[in-house]
């Protein structure tokens, strides 16, 4: 794993009244045996150890990342010493990290003083996106696309320029803890805006080839909880029999429900949802690609952690028919990111590079 992008990712910061992970250890393993990983995947499902898994169990020979409780730190010991497997150590105390971060306030009307070198709250991104539309009203427009189930906005930012034909979406944050991922999106979308006054030609070529439309934060409610109580709340805030659990949302549409990876239990953390499209974000986000499909040219979802470029499908073993034109613009990609951070990526379905 990738310790640059680690820290990246553990940048964060605690709250007084959100849930504390101090001791909490995280680990990498690798399991190279047919029983390590049924080890793993038991106690994934049957949790009688609490772990939270980063990585999940799926496949031999690759990394998995696992955070542990400190009141079963030494039972998860005992059990990696009795099953022979392979760890190390990424942190002893996850919580020290997240005190780190810097979550820095944006200053209303003042488009400039967002910067990308922390973190920020929904709504000082909502005011942010609000205000790029009021000073560049000639190709950015401000879209809501639909509300959650708390009734926050679902907020796209659509950019154009008058040669616009193409479109392209971009999303991130449909999984609420993945901080990261909605900053890169404003990024994009700063980067986009102001193209015309860069002196990169590649960057003016793809800002006015395009008509952009980027949703930053697919799950409001998700995001919020975890900046404000749960730092590793992933879901969105579904309720159900009375107590908010949440749903996976990247496993809630009607493509293969529900049939690789997720859970039809409500407690699980990859809940999938009663049924396809049970959820309004999910809803909302195949609502605004439906309206967009004409002329759709790419659709690029954001997510953390980790250095990887998926290719569709999750649902098979088997590479769909144009994967390697897929994986040709991919591997062109990583050449250029490493050339330019010295960051190495891979590319392949989620089963190449996951295992799930």
């Amino acid at each position: 794993m990738n310790i640059h992008f680690l820290a990246w990712f553990l940048i964060l910061i605690g709250f007084s009244k959100s849930k504390r992970y101090d001791n909490y250890s995280l680990y990498n393993l690798v399991a190279t045996e047919r029983f390590q990983i049924k080890f793993l995947q038991n106690l994934e499902t049957q949790k009688y150890m609490d772990v939270m898994f980063w990585r999940r169990p799926f496949k031999l020979y690759t990394d998995i990342q696992v955070l542990v409780n400190p009141m079963d730190l030494g039972l998860f010991k005992e059990r990696l010493v009795h099953f022979g497997m392979n760890s190390r150590v990424l942190s002893e105390n996850i919580q020290q990290q997240f005190d780190q971060q810097l979550i820095r306030q944006y200053l209303r009307l003042k488009v400039d003083s967002y910067s990308w070198d922390s973190y920020h709250t929904l709504e000082d991104i909502y005011q942010w996106m609000a205000d790029v539309a009021v000073k560049y009203p000639k190709i950015v427009k401000l879209k809501d696309i639909g509300k959650t189930g708390e009734g926050r906005e679902i907020l796209a930012l659509s950019i154009k320029s008058p040669s616009s034909r193409a479109k392209v979406i971009v999303e991130a944050a449909l999984h609420g803890n993945e901080w990261v991922a909605v900053e890169f999106v404003t990024y994009l979308a700063n980067q986009l805006i102001r193209a015309e006054k860069s002196q990169d030609s590649k960057l003016k070529r793809v800002a006015r080839k395009f008509h952009w439309l980027l949703i930053p934060v697919a799950n409001p409610d998700g995001y919020a909880y975890s900046m404000k109580d749960d730092r590793l709340w992933r879901n969105n805030r579904h309720v159900s029999n009375n107590i908010t659990l949440g749903v996976d949302l990247n496993r809630n549409f009607d493509y293969s429900f529900c049939t690789q990876g997720g859970s039809k239990v409500p407690s699980k953390e990859y809940y999938c949802g009663p049924k396809e499209f049970s959820e309004p974000e999910s809803r909302a986000i195949a609502g605004f690609v439906s309206l967009h499909r004409k002329d759709l040219n790419f659709y690029f979802s954001f997510h953390a952690y980790g250095q990887k470029i998926l290719i569709p499908y999750s649902d098979s073993v088997k590479h769909i028919e144009n994967f390697g034109e897929m994986e040709n613009y991919g591997k062109q990609a990583i050449l250029k990111m490493y050339k330019l951070n010295g960051v190495k990526y891979s590319i392949g379905t989620i089963y190449d590079t996951l295992g799930e």
